[in-house]
């Protein structure tokens, strides 16, 4: 099987999270007031900049799935705006390009900033607040899913408009040639974690040395720490304290939930093994059954892995309650708040805020709406798009992670910590203390550097 030069994690640039609230901080004017809407410029007396054959330039994070989506819609709102050319330009190193353009002034009118990496920029006011483009935060609440558009909204301002929703932590990607082979078919739906364990250790597959080559389930993935937050808040824990940006995972539901989601797969319940892949080469290689994993995994592989067949199965709860999915924010668009055409920008943020150009962007990327009104879109039930239907039900009651800064700065701590317990060479409580120590002095470190402030 051919495997795809692009990684998620790949693209995202996400090595460099750890760095992402220093590198955009030192790139902030010293005492930036925070960016005025385009309304608030224009009572100003600002003048706004002659329109006559004005180009703008959108900064995308180079996924070619969006870079996709991004030159359709564009293409579709130049059409219709002849004296405007908005032009796509996908950044390499996103991070690295978006901090230094923004500091040199050279970076684009619009920038595609996923929620979970908008906070440093956010903070030290590097975007345009859309709030009143938005309607006013009555109307953004009536509209859109609270976990979406937490990550976007600052000190009573919102500065971003999201497209679509994915997380990981919903469920299990499953590799339906596997199960196929096996002669079964994976539920829409799991109820219990028992029949996950059942499943996955009847889909299980040993060499004659009895190591596992052949994954029934693993849990071993990048993006994974929103299963164990989902995991402790559905035990009735709390994993943040929001006032302090202390984490809390030494507790009974945090020891719990890191045994039972990644420790328990290879040594209680032998259904993975640290020798094989992680879960996003797992699955695409056929070497895992279910992974988890984010469900755009399906659409992507559809282009990436063109051989595998895949399906999703919503994950149950702990002790058989109602998942609680902690998301990581909607993949969406900002604007520069050093933009000269402000009005030009709002005026496309206006455009993309309608229902029925919000679905052209999900049916090209497969994915779940961000606002409630698309819910019941028919789309949803036809053949291309019934997969989504278990995790469609769930997705406006997700939350999100809390005032943590960037969400990839949480990512890079913990793919190393879970590496090492995958490996043995943490407990379950080693494991936790370092997670706690970690990730609360990553918060901390992103509040002093930007001046974030929670209240």
């Amino acid at each position: 099987m051919n495997r795809a030069p692009l990684t998620r994690r790949q693209f995202l640039h996400l090595s460099a999270g750890a760095s992402l609230a220093t590198l955009i901080a030192a790139c902030a004017p010293a005492g930036a007031p925070p960016a005025q809407p385009a309304q608030d410029q224009a009572a100003q007396g600002q003048t706004a900049p002659s329109t006559e054959g004005l180009e703008l330039s959108l900064w995308s994070m180079q996924y070619p799935p969006h870079d996709s989506a991004w030159n359709m819609l564009v293409t579709e709102y130049n059409d219709k705006n002849t004296d405007l050319k908005i032009t796509v330009s996908p950044q390499t190193d996103w991070l690295t390009k978006y901090a230094a353009g923004l500091s040199a002034g050279t970076a684009g009118d619009l920038l595609s900033i996923h929620g979970a990496g908008a906070a440093s920029f956010i903070a030290t006011n590097q975007l345009l607040a859309l709030t009143d483009t938005l309607g006013g935060l009555g109307t953004i609440k009536e509209r859109f899913f609270p976990a979406v558009m937490d990550y976007y909204t600052y000190q009573g301002n919102v500065y971003g408009l999201p497209l679509h929703n994915n997380t990981p932590g919903i469920g299990f990607i499953t590799n339906l040639d596997i199960w196929e082979a096996a002669d079964k078919e994976p539920p829409l739906t799991y109820e219990d974690w028992g029949n996950v364990w059942e499943d996955a250790k009847s889909l299980t597959q040993r060499d004659g040395a009895d190591a596992i080559t052949l994954a029934g389930l693993s849990m071993r993935n990048y993006h994974n720490i929103q299963y164990l937050c989902g995991a402790i808040y559905e035990l009735g824990g709390k994993y943040l304290d929001e006032e302090s940006g202390e984490w809390h995972l030494s507790t009974d539901e945090g020891l719990r939930s890191i045994k039972e989601l990644f420790y328990d797969p290879i040594y209680t319940h032998e259904v993975d093994s640290p020798d094989l892949p992680e879960v996003f080469n797992g699955l695409a290689e056929g070497r895992m059954a279910m992974g988890g994993i984010w469900i755009d995994y399906i659409p992507y592989g559809k282009t990436a892995f063109p051989d595998a067949t895949f399906g999703f199965t919503m994950r149950p709860g702990m002790d058989g309650v109602k998942p609680i999915v902690v998301g990581e924010g909607g993949w969406g668009l900002n604007v520069n708040a050093s933009t000269k055409q402000a009005e030009k920008c709002l005026d496309f943020i206006s455009y993309l805020n309608q229902d029925e150009v919000m679905m052209e962007w999900l049916k090209s990327q497969h994915s779940l709406p961000c606002v409630y009104s698309l819910l019941d879109n028919e789309w949803y039930k036809s053949d291309e798009a019934k997969f989504l239907q278990p995790a469609l039900a769930t997705v406006k009651d997700w939350v999100w992670m809390g005032p943590v800064g960037s969400k990839y700065a949480m990512d890079d701590l913990f793919l190393p910590a879970l590496q090492e317990l995958s490996l043995g060479n943490l407990s379950v409580e080693e494991m936790a203390q370092r997670l706690e120590q970690d990730l609360t002095a990553k918060v901390q470190e992103f509040r002093e550097d930007t001046g974030y402030s929670w209240s």
